[in-house]
């Protein structure tokens, strides 16, 4: 991906249990699969008002917030963590949106939720940070609705940022995580983490990415844990919408790869 692309990648990594009258309803009468990721993304987006496709000839949807590109996933049952689902496309032109993040990550909880039970265990995102607008206004919200959290379902969380010229977020490591903890409301309060710990763990998307043209390149630069309120699909968008907004607020402008990991996971495979 170039420093000026306008794609954004969203993946989910986890443990897929799929329901077991699955393959009966998911099957023509060519024995052909009838529903995958792909579909199952688009179909949602579409539902939410939330791609490309208009209504009609030449009218387009005010809600736009991507052009769907592609998706997929691995639905593998060893119980093994894997890639589960992924959502690529394109966000350019938003109208002054936030990167939908919360949206593309929706969509793909949604499709897995009509294929089975998903144990969640990292996201992960590539980012056009030179296309994030301010949010530091919405982040205040963002972090307020995590005042209702169980105070028992606290989680510890590793976030890492790869990247292809790693010196740039490294040199601005002391400025982020200042910014990392601002936005998060002290409510997720970040500390520093090695890099070199995360880097090919399932978990954390990296490692099984390294082949993935808009990954291919990138370094590990930084990492921290956190002790998030909760560990949902909706914490981790939140922890990663707060570190963009600091990735903005440093200047940085090239893609970043940055995952948000459920620490449990990462104790599994060490």
């Amino acid at each position: 991906m170039s420093s000026n692309g306008p794609t954004m990648l969203a993946g989910v990594h986890g443990i897929l249990r799929r329901h077991p009258w699955l393959d009966t309803a998911n099957t023509d009468e060519d024995g052909d699969q009838v529903e995958d990721t792909f579909s199952l993304a688009f179909k949602r987006a579409e539902i939410y008002g939330w791609t490309s496709m208009s209504a009609g000839a030449g009218q387009a949807k005010d809600g736009l917030r991507w052009w769907h590109n592609d998706a997929g996933g691995d639905w593998t049952q060893d119980g093994r963590v894997r890639q589960v689902a992924w959502l690529q496309a394109q966000v350019e032109k938003l109208r002054g949106q936030r990167l939908p993040v919360q949206p593309a990550l929706t969509v793909l909880k949604d499709g897995l939720a009509r294929i089975g039970q998903l144990e969640l265990t990292g996201i992960h995102l590539v980012a056009p940070t030179h296309l994030a607008t301010d949010s530091r206004f919405d982040l205040v919200n963002y972090a307020d609705w995590f005042a209702l959290s169980e105070p028992a379902a606290c989680q510890q969380v590793t976030v890492t940022l790869s990247a292809r010229q790693p010196g740039d977020l490294t040199a601005a490591a002391s400025d982020l995580l200042a910014a990392h903890n601002q936005h998060t409301q002290q409510r997720a309060p970040f500390e520093t983490a090695p890099a070199q710990e995360t880097t090919d763990l399932p978990g954390t998307a990296i490692g099984p990415l390294a082949e993935n043209v808009f990954t291919t390149g990138m370094r590990p630069a930084l990492a921290y844990r956190c002790h998030a309120p909760e560990w949902s699909f909706d914490a981790a968008a939140w922890l990663a919408e707060t570190v963009l907004e600091s990735l903005r607020e440093a200047g940085v402008r090239k893609p970043v790869l940055l995952t948000v990991s459920k620490a449990i996971a990462l104790r599994q495979h060490t």
